[in-house]
């Protein structure tokens, strides 16, 4: 019998513990960031009517002969497409040159998404990379999560810098995406 109890209360606190999810499962964010199964992208819905050729137009403004943002698809509900070697804009801060991180220095590149829904749209940002700036011949590119996580990349750092950074890489995906002004915008 006390075989049998101690078998009821291994199977019961085994059973207790499941209901937790394991550490490489949890999902986090912080601010328009979120990790989910280890992966890390930006997603933010603007509350705004938007025209995606419109939108698509502002984005092949930024283009540079070096780089830019390449639309894939386009159709009435969604917008896909490639951002490739584009240098993120600091001009709007009033930080100087060396508080801002070096890999923030180095193009981004990464793949987005925009979606319409009845008065608003959805952007995700996802697979963001950078140039491997200490290695400037190495093939092995360094992603968003080798910076922002820790924790076998499952949440972020409690870094305060690291922090800043995911902020200002907030405002410039705010800067890209956001279409202001006029009722030219409209659907």
């Amino acid at each position: 019998m006390k075989n049998f109890l101690i078998l009821v209360l291994c199977v019961f606190s085994l059973s207790a513990f499941s209901q937790f999810d394991p550490l490489p499962y949890r999902n986090s964010e912080v601010g328009h960031f979120n990790i989910r199964n280890g992966k890390m992208y930006f997603q933010r819905e603007y509350n705004l009517p938007v025209s995606l050729n419109i939108l698509e137009t502002k984005l092949r403004s930024y283009n540079t002969p070096q780089g830019g943002f390449q639309v894939k698809k386009i159709d009435n509900n969604t917008l896909n497409g490639v951002l490739i070697n584009y240098h993120l804009n600091w001009d709007y801060t009033d930080l100087k040159s060396r508080k801002i991180p070096l890999f923030l220095k180095q193009p981004v590149n990464a793949t987005y998404k925009v979606e319409k829904t009845n008065n608003s749209y959805i952007v995700t940002v996802n697979n963001i990379w950078f140039k491997n700036v200490t290695k400037p011949n190495s093939q092995k590119q360094l992603t968003l999560e080798s910076f922002m996580t820790g924790k076998k990349g499952v949440v972020f750092t409690k870094n305060k810098k690291d922090m800043r950074a995911l902020k200002m890489m907030e405002q410039n995906f705010d800067d890209i995406f956001m279409i202001r002004g006029g009722n030219n915008n409209q659907f």
